[in-house]
Formats: C-alpha cells, sequence, structure tokens
C-alpha cells in the first residue's frame, strides 16, 4: 500500500499542470485574506461558518486556478489577536496548496479579528506590488474589529487600511459573511476598494438593532455581504468573474487568445450619439455622425443648430432634397420669400433597428447593432446581420469528461460519475487504476493539443490536466520501478 501511495505522489509531482502564458496574457495576483477567529464556529444552517467558507473557497481557486495566481493569509495569526500570517504564497497552480492550508477550524475560544493589523501587513508583501499584472485582496469576516480588551477606537482603523492598498495600486474586494458583521465599517472599507457593488452608495444610512448596524437600503451597500453558503460562493464566482473580465487595455485579461473582444460602448459627437468598438486598447470606429459643411438642403450639416445658414433662392424656384438612400426618399424645397422652405413629402432617416433595412439612411443595413449574451459558461455578444441575429458567441457547457477542464461549467472539474471505465478513478485529468495504469498501453496519458506549445484557444495557456509530452518518459519510468518493487518479496 505504501508503494501504491508513492506511486500516486509522483504522478501527481510529474504531470502536475504548468501554466504558461503569452506575453500579452495578464495574470491576476489574489491574496485571499480569511477570517479564522472563534465566531467562525458558530453555525448557518447545520454546518459551521468555517466549513462554509472552506467549500467556497475550494471551488473559488479550483474553477480560477488556470487564470489567477492565488495565495492565502489567515488571521489572527498564530493565537488570539496577532496579526494575519500568509500562510501560501501568491503564485501559480495553488488550489490544492491553499485548500490544505486551510486547515482545522479555529479554536472555541480566544481567536479574535485583528482586521486592520491584518491588512496593513498586506500592504507590505511584496509580492502584490508587482506592477506587470493587476493586484488584488479578497477579504472575508464575519464580525467586527476586536482584540481583548475591545478598543472602540478602532473600529473604523481598517478603512485606512484599505485606502494604503488603495494607493499602491491593490484593489481590494469585502466580503460580510453573516448578519453579526460591522456592516457600517466594511460598508466604509469597501467604498475606498475601488471594487464595490453596482449601486453602492457612500451616504448610505444604517439602523442598529440590539446593538448591531442594519443598513436601510441594501441596494445601496457597498461591500458583498453573504449569509449562508450558497450566496458566499455566487459571491467568490461573481468576484473572480470581474476579476478576469476582458477591458479595453491592449491585454488578454482574460487570457482566451484574443485581445479586447466583445468590447462596445456608447459614443457621441455633436451631432448625436453612436457605437464604438475597442481595438488593441484604443476605442475606435464611433459611427456618431460627423459635422460637415452647411449645405442647402433643410439639413443642419455642421450640426451647429440652424438649418441651411447663409441660403438665398428665387421665388417659384424649386429644387429636391432629402436623402434617396435606405428607407428614405426625396422630398422637394420650394423658394418662398427669398428663402428655401422646409424639405417637404421627403422620409427621412430613423433609428437603425434590427430589422433588414437600412433605417437610418447611410447605406448600410443593420450596422453596428450587437447586444450582450451569457451562458452558465460566461460572456459573448451577438450581432445584427442582415435582419436577424447571430448565435451568442459565449461558451456552452458539454458533457463532463476526465481531461482536467470544468466542461459543464458548473463550477468543479472533472465532476461527475462514468468519467472512466469500471476500476479507474479520475486524478487530475488522466483516468488511473489502484496500480496506477491509465488509459493507454504505455501505462500513462497525457493529454495533447495537437503538437503544439500553447492551447488551441492561442493564449498559451495550459489549462488544468494539461502537461508536456516529455513526461511520459519518467511516468514510465515510474511506473516501471512500481511495479518491479511490487513483484519483489522483503
Amino acid at each position: 500500500m505504501k508503494k501504491l501511495t508513492f506511486i500516486f505522489s509522483m504522478l501527481f509531482v510529474v504531470a502536475a499542470p504548468i501554466r504558461v502564458y503569452a506575453d500579452n496574457c495578464s495574470v491576476p495576483k489574489v491574496l485571499i485574506v480569511l477570517d479564522k477567529s472563534s465566531s467562525m464556529n458558530n453555525t448557518i444552517n447545520g454546518d459551521s461558518k468555517w466549513n462554509l467558507a472552506k467549500a467556497a473557497i475550494a471551488n473559488l481557486v479550483n474553477a480560477y486556478d488556470d487564470r489567477i495566481d492565488f495565495g492565502l493569509m489567515i488571521y489572527p495569526g498564530t493565537n488570539h489577536c496577532t496579526t494575519g500570517i500568509v500562510t501560501v504564497d501568491v503564485g501559480p497552480g495553488n488550489a490544492s496548496s491553499i485548500i490544505s492550508a486551510l486547515g482545522d477550524a479555529p479554536p472555541s475560544g480566544g481567536n479574535y479579528t485583528p482586521i486592520y493589523q491584518s491588512l496593513d501587513a498586506v500592504g507590505s508583501y511584496s509580492t502584490l506590488m508587482d506592477a506587470t499584472s493587476e493586484n488584488y485582496v479578497i477579504f472575508l469576516t464575519d464580525g467586527w474589529q476586536w482584540c481583548d480588551p475591545y478598543d472602540a477606537s478602532t473600529r473604523f482603523n481598517g478603512v485606512d487600511s484599505v485606502y494604503d492598498l488603495h494607493q499602491l495600486g491593490i484593489r481590494s474586494a469585502i466580503i460580510g459573511f453573516s448578519a453579526g458583521v460591522d456592516a457600517v465599517a466594511l460598508h466604509r472599507m469597501a467604498y475606498q476598494s475601488d471594487m464595490v457593488r453596482t449601486g453602492c452608495d457612500e451616504n448610505a444610512t444604517f439602523t442598529y438593532v440590539d446593538g448591531v448596524p442594519i443598513i436601510d437600503d441594501p441596494d445601496k451597500r457597498c461591500y458583498y455581504q453573504s449569509n449562508d453558503g450558497p450566496e458566499l460562493q455566487a459571491v467568490l464566482d461573481s468576484i473572480g468573474a470581474v476579476i478576469t473580465a476582458e477591458v479595453c487595455d491592449g491585454i488578454d485579461n482574460n487570457c482566451d487568445g484574443n485581445i479586447d473582444e466583445g468590447l462596445y460602448r456608447a459614443c457621441t459627437s455633436i451631432c448625436g450619439g453612436g457605437v464604438e468598438e475597442c481595438v488593441l486598447g484604443n476605442w475606435e470606429n464611433c459611427s456618431a455622425q460627423q459635422p460637415e459643411a452647411e449645405r442647402c438642403d433643410d439639413v443642419d450639416n455642421n450640426c451647429d443648430g440652424v438649418i441651411d445658414e447663409g441660403c438665398t433662392c428665387v421665388n417659384g424656384e424649386t429644387r429636391p432634397c432629402g436623402i434617396a438612400t435606405g428607407l428614405c426618399s426625396m422630398g422637394e424645397q420650394v423658394c418662398e420669400n427669398g428663402y428655401w422652405t422646409e424639405c417637404r413629402n421627403a422620409v427621412w432617416p430613423t433609428e437603425e433597428t434590427c430589422n433588414g433595412i437600412d433605417d437610418d439612411c447611410d447605406g448600410f443595413i443593420d450596422e453596428d447593432i450587437v447586444e450582450t449574451c451569457e451562458t452558465v459558461c460566461g460572456n459573448g455578444v451577438s450581432v445584427c446581420v442582415a435582419g436577424d441575429w447571430t448565435d451568442c458567441d459565449a461558451p456552452v457547457p458539454v458533457e463532463e469528461s476526465c481531461n482536467g477542464f470544468d466542461d459543464d461549467c458548473d463550477g468543479i472539474v472533472d465532476n461527475g460519475d462514468n468519467l472512466c471505465d469500471s476500476g479507474k478513478e479520475c486524478i487530475e485529468g488522466i483516468c488511473v487504476d489502484e496500480n496506477g495504469n491509465t488509459d493507454n498501453d504505455a501505462g500513462v496519458e497525457i493529454p495533447v493539443n495537437n503538437g503544439s506549445d500553447s492551447d488551441s484557444d492561442g493564449c498559451g495557456c495550459s489549462h488544468a490536466g494539461s502537461s508536456r509530452n516529455k513526461n511520459v518518459f519518467w511516468l514510465s519510468l515510474l511506473l516501471g520501478f512500481a511495479v518491479f518493487f511490487r513483484r519483489r518479496k522483503f
């Protein structure tokens, strides 16, 4: 049995995924700062807050291990009210290390909540000072700033701590877990963090009930609040999505091999509004009308608010006017009292809609009409083409298989039944039996990528379960030793 354990241990070491990123792929760094005060032993729906937090964090790091460099700080550090300690340094592929480091539950009493002391320690953690990456803190607590004896003057020190981190370029996601948190302090901390909830209002009001502050309008809360395990998981998932979201900066933020893809926003000129797209970090191609030299056509061509300024005519003259493109049709102006009348009986442009018609009469049909869409696997866009919406280009879930990927997008890699043949278990994306044998004659199955050193998505990111073909030799050698040792009699 010991030899079999050794085989599996070495198999994990050799086959552990090695992440390789393209030069334009920015991997964010995230330090999880977790409350391990004694109150985390209190239960919600029959399970301790500590166990619920461990499970939610395990799901987070497993889901984003190939896109985020995680680390872990637990506070208090050694005991009572000591400053938090980094138990897992921020780095790639840390999911299993963080899950192991979460360890046992807090002691039943004596562990307090040194919030500001631990956040101040983060400010001197050099790994988060990397100017080449985006740096974050995910801070979770179930209580108040509290050491024994309690010092009320320190209640809001964490606000300054988060502000200082923001000045260092570190953004903080503040999470309150359960109803007993200091909502006022967390609200103020989050406002300084640059990672506030939608609808955050610095001036939100609170009512105290039995000494506990309750926000009057939850929609104005700046920090993230979760009151049970599923809510905490949802909050962490949303934070992970924000951290890995693509933004217009010329960088492959989500590490999918594409730069600034699917990013659009509204734009304006002095003539009106339109849509522009992000191209390699720059917003370009605004579709809004641009001012032109004024013409005598009953249109304010130069967008100065005056139509056909400087135009004169002979009474009784007529001339065509308007636009003869798309849905539009020409009309007629008549000269009256030396001035051209408005354009009469013309059909003018309307707002472009997805109908296969050139509504705005600019010579293009259904241009610049896009809408965002999503699946359980992520976000995408749908584009109007000739009156019809294209299929959403967001990724879609597929049947889970043993390959080191979350195929069905439920947040868990290689979960489900019958992923491997009878007698085999899916370990790190490989079907292995109790003797360490895999699905091929060499004794090892290594997922390959058609001969390329990068993933097929073009990013060069190795997802969980990927490796290099050179590992086959070492795996075969180790398994050969295992067979030899089993057959020897001692």
